[in-house]
């Protein structure tokens, strides 16, 4: 169940960033200055925790640490949590590694 629905917020999460990357110069006229680029920003943090929280469901019980810069941009990029936690999982591995 919590997968399942970290999956779809992050689904919805993915779809506003889009919309906001497409419509956002229209709208910007209309709404308050900044208000988008807050919502946006707002939007990545939730999708920063989610990744957290599917990193926690993926990979419990093992200690390894993903730099503050990873994290961000794996916030940032277009790419669902899933595929984001493995992607920084596996670099992890790699830097722990080295």
């Amino acid at each position: 169940m919590h997968e399942t629905a970290i999956l779809q917020i992050d689904q919805a999460a993915l779809a506003m960033i889009q919309a906001l990357d497409t419509y956002g110069e229209e709208m910007s006229p209309l709404l308050d200055p900044g208000y988008l680029e807050a919502l946006q920003h707002q939007v990545v943090n939730l999708r920063r925790v989610l990744l957290g929280l599917e990193m926690g469901l993926l990979y419990q019980g093992q200690d390894w640490q993903v730099p503050e810069e990873l994290l961000e941009q794996a916030s940032r990029e277009l790419l669902p949590v899933d595929k984001a936690a493995t992607r920084l999982r596996d670099a992890a591995s790699r830097g722990a590694q080295e």
